[in-house]
């Protein structure tokens, strides 16, 4: 453990350039981390699309920068020339501003790690996996954790208590305005939205299912349903409407992330893969109904289950190859049922979770 006297930590860099749901799973740990340095200016670096929806939103973050092209964090994109430029301004502002603390949250550090030691900061902590380069203070890295613990636990490291488990989602005034640009009609409470998407493939679940769920909800329940997803998914939002008997709203690549947590929020359900969209309806306190492959739900499945209701695939080898280890861009979470995510959708939207259906499969482990 690390002992650093708050009063002469200024300022802090946390490296976190990934999706969204992970940047929700550490703001558990942001806002311990700010609580514990109530001194320290926070600095979080991400990717640029982030940057947007964190700025000004997040009071324990105080400025946020954009990681340049790096391997294992960014991508170059054109002219290499350019983007080894971009990186040594980068390296060269983060030495010269004289971070006192750098924090690596971005996973086992193979490539991260070389990374928040040429930040240049007093002090660093990070995770590590085996073999890999160590920080001042480590914390070994292990798959099968939660997100939202293994963050807690790392900033632990410098004593620091945690604050709660919840994700922080707040939303801006001008998040709803935005989002009614879009959607002209938002009724709030009585749509569900349904995200088919996810940006691996093998997390997703198959589009007939999603609409069978999207008729299901209308027909048996009178609810409209909203179809969101980013631009690259529009042919899957397509997909879905070719399959159903009823008709969807489709802002899919419509919306940005604060008009997005805005219509989550003001949704009655949500129904979708394991990804980012997910997390938000479970950091803005909306129920969800969500498709996960086992062993997801230990590193990224919502604590609660009153409102949070995961439908879990146990497909372990690739349906594709029959390997454990391999890449193929085929859905390990098909065989999640259909029946399940139905009646946990009945259970959340008529309000009574304890009215006697089985939630779990009878051969379930007690």
């Amino acid at each position: 453990m690390i002992r650093l006297d708050p009063d002469s930590i200024r300022r802090i860099a946390v490296l976190r350039a990934n999706g969204l749901g992970d940047f929700l799973f550490a703001t558990p740990a942001l806002r311990a981390l700010a609580a514990g340095f109530p001194r320290a200016e926070l600095t979080y670096l991400g990717l640029p699309w982030m940057r947007p929806f964190v700025e000004g939103r997040y009071r324990y973050i105080h400025q946020t920068r954009v990681v340049p092209p790096y391997p294992g964090l960014r991508r170059a994109e054109g002219d290499q020339r350019a983007a080894d430029a971009e990186a040594a301004d980068f390296f060269r502002w983060c030495q010269e501003y004289r971070f006192d603390l750098a924090i690596q949250m971005h996973g086992g550090g193979v490539e991260s790690n070389p990374f928040v030691r040429r930040l240049g900061a007093r002090h660093s902590l990070g995770l590590a996996g085996r073999g890999v380069i160590h920080l001042d203070q480590n914390l070994t890295y292990q798959f099968y954790q939660s997100e939202v613990m293994r963050y807690l636990e790392l900033v632990g490291q410098l004593g620091v208590p945690a604050d709660g488990l919840d994700m922080d989602a707040p939303e801006l005034p001008d998040d709803e305005p935005r989002l009614r640009l879009s959607w002209p009609d938002l009724e709030p409470g009585g749509y569900v939205v349904v995200h088919p998407g996810a940006s691996d493939p093998r997390r997703h679940w198959p589009i007939e299912r999603f609409a069978a769920v999207s008729d299901y909800v209308q027909q048996a329940h009178g609810c409209p349903v909203v179809v969101t997803g980013s631009l690259v998914e529009r042919r899957l939002a397509r997909e879905l409407a070719r399959r159903t008997a009823e008709p969807v709203v489709d802002l899919t690549g419509q919306l940005d992330l604060g008009a997005l947590l805005a219509l989550v929020r003001r949704a009655r359900l949500v129904v979708g893969n394991d990804t980012g969209l997910a997390h938000l309806a479970y950091a803005s306190g909306t129920p969800s109904v969500v498709v996960y492959w086992c062993g997801n739900l230990i590193t990224a499945g919502p604590m609660k289950r009153e409102r949070f209701r995961p439908v879990l695939s146990w497909t372990l080898d690739c349906p594709a190859c029959g390997r454990r280890d391999c890449r193929c861009r085929v859905s390990f979470v098909a065989e999640a049922p259909l029946e399940e995510v139905l009646t946990q959708v009945d259970d959340l939207l008529e309000g009574d979770p304890g009215d006697g259906r089985p939630t779990v499969p009878e051969c379930a482990i007690m």
